[in-house]
């Protein structure tokens, strides 16, 4: 069987965004014929991303690429990090944005935000090392909040994504090093953690092993799916290379590899 054809024998398909779908503000070969061939078939789908920023932000951002999509059906890393904190902390939460601007619009007005390192602090939410919120003053207060026990969350287990410039520090990065520096444990919302995984899952109404997942991360797309029985189809167009599978043990090998999403058009 073609690996284009097994796509409608699932449920779901889940579409990992950055280096899968688009490299920065360009489309990648077959994203958007992908995307519009699912939406023709009628075939249920979502994408995913480890991005720091909003459903909404990317939403607007694949339409300047040619799709349409409703930002009920793209789950980031960003959003799973606000539904955490709101589940976790229910009482009006105190929180630290050492993270984005999509964080602070997905949760204003539903926690109050910490200005210092002296103020009561519930959790501290981590983003990329580049990111507008990390300046040096800012990380200081973050230290000082987590050696008083604010609990370090980071938006994902990233250490590196890519970008017009190469490859940069990820979330991970930044998160350990905090987590190090206060002696204290980090928590993660991203992919590849289970929790990013069954609350996309639930938001569509589908158990986990009839979907499958399109990503180019073999740590955070192919792993973390694999770890709830999806099938995984792993595309060479962003950080995994093919080189770097032959390190990876059986269990763990993405059940197809393409080199861009063109042969899942056939």
């Amino acid at each position: 069987m073609a690996v284009g054809s097994i796509l409608e024998s699932f449920e779901a398909v889940l579409l990992d965004l950055d280096g899968t779908m688009y490299h920065e503000e360009y489309s990648l070969p077959g994203a958007v014929d992908l995307v519009r061939m699912l939406q023709k078939k009628g075939v249920k789908f979502a994408c995913l991303s480890n991005s720091t920023t909003s459903p909404l932000r990317v939403m607007n951002r694949m339409a300047r690429m040619g799709v349409e999509i409703d930002p009920s059906n793209i789950y980031t890393a960003a959003a799973a990090t606000a539904d955490y904190v709101l589940h976790e902390f229910p009482d009006r939460p105190r929180i630290f944005n050492l993270a984005t601007e999509g964080i602070q619009e997905m949760l204003d007005g539903l926690v109050d935000w910490v200005g210092g390192g002296g103020e009561p602090c519930n959790a501290i939410v981590i983003g990329n090392p580049t990111n507008v919120y990390a300046t040096d003053e800012r990380l200081r207060m973050a230290l000082q909040l987590a050696r008083k026990k604010a609990k370090i969350l980071g938006i994902s287990a990233d250490r590196v994504y890519p970008s017009a410039r190469g490859i940069e520090f990820g979330c991970g990065a930044l998160t350990h090093m905090l987590a190090y520096a206060s002696g204290e444990e980090p928590i993660f919302c991203g992919k590849p953690q289970r929790v990013f995984f069954e609350n996309l899952c639930r938001r569509l109404n589908v158990q986990p092993n009839r979907c499958v997942t399109i990503g180019d991360n073999l740590e955070a797309d192919i792993v973390g799916a694999k770890a709830l029985g999806m099938q995984t189809i792993l595309t060479l167009t962003g950080v995994t290379r093919r080189k770097d599978l032959r390190e990876v043990m059986p269990h763990l090998q993405p059940d197809h590899v393409i080199e861009e999403l063109t042969e899942l058009l056939g």
